[in-house]
């Protein structure tokens, strides 16, 4: 199946935009090219609070959204796309703040180290570092209930998700009630590259891959690349959405099934007709805000059933 309709006028907008294709793009024009893009933010939101979790990195700067006062919410933890190379906090304010409303939860998004600057495992000791930071139930959290918490992502973040699910689960740490992926690429190789569009490339997959692991050696580890893991039993449940016009969507969906067969629930999802990227566009792809709402019931479901 081709793109939709409203998924390629979206990738054609982007093209447009774009002088040069990512990976012929400084790293730094890349960033400044995102953050002049962002979706501005409209959305109401109770109460957000931007703070720095301490960590051996020097620490990692975070931002909470609260869609209330309330007790006892539960808590989302965030990690943003971008390649392990781009993007901030300001990426995804417009999302999270709609999905802290709909979900009805405390949402931490989390400012990980960025690639080439801070190759892994960088961004996954930051983002253990937040994990930690919110089960120890910090002053900056409460009233929330640490106990009801869940680590979420997309793309990179979603692979940032797959991996720390399983570093908490070995190292025996609290685990969250579950892991949302989107689209988080599970092993570091291109599975599908007859789907290239403007957003993704192979040749993107390739540059961001030598960026985030410059040692070919070590995208073979499970740091890199979960989805090579061997043994996935008693992992978090887990939400994966995979788009069907992705260079990468063969080896995460492939990680999903090796989880559902290890006796993980895992609720896969594909979308057809969408490009890597999709899943926060909301405002313009009708797929996007399906799959919005899947999210915010599947939270449900986890938050009203806690282990």
């Amino acid at each position: 199946m081709p793109l939709s309709p409203e998924a390629q006028r979206v990738v054609d907008a982007s093209a447009t935009r774009m002088a040069k294709p990512m990976h012929e793009t400084p790293v730094e024009d890349l960033r400044a090219a995102l953050a002049a893009h962002a979706i501005p933010a409209t959305t109401p939101i109770h109460h957000r609070q931007d703070s720095v979790v301490p960590s051996a990195g020097g620490g990692v700067p975070v931002r909470v959204y609260r869609p209330s006062d309330d007790p006892g919410l539960p808590v989302v933890q965030w990690m943003h796309s971008g390649g392990f190379a781009v993007g901030n906090l300001d990426q995804n304010e417009e999302y999270l703040r709609k999905l802290s409303i709909a979900s009805r939860s405390v949402i931490v998004s989390v400012d990980y180290r960025l690639a080439p600057e801070h190759p892994c495992p960088a961004a996954l000791d930051d983002c253990r570092s937040v994990w930690e930071w919110i089960t120890s139930a910090p002053d900056e959290l409460r009233p929330v209930d640490v106990t009801r918490a869940v680590i979420a992502g997309e793309s990179a973040g979603g692979t940032l998700t797959f991996a720390l699910a399983q570093q908490l689960h070995e190292t025996g740490l609290p685990c969250p009630l579950a892991q949302i992926s989107l689209y988080g690429t599970a092993v570091m190789e291109v599975t599908n590259p007859e789907y290239a569009t403007a957003l993704l490339s192979p040749e993107d997959c390739h540059w961001f891959r030598d960026m985030y692991v410059p040692d070919p050696a070590d995208r073979r580890s499970v740091q890199a690349s979960p989805g090579l893991a061997g043994d996935l039993v008693g992992l978090p449940p887990a939400f994966v959405a995979t788009a069907e016009v992705d260079p990468t969507r063969d080896g995460t969906e492939e990680y999903a099934r090796r989880m559902q067969e290890s006796g993980v629930p895992v609720e896969l999802r594909r979308y057809d007709g969408m490009m890597h990227g999709f899943a926060t566009m909301t405002a313009v792809l009708p797929a996007a805000e399906e799959l919005f709402h899947e999210i915010v019931a599947y939270l449900s479901g986890v938050f009203a059933s806690p282990e």
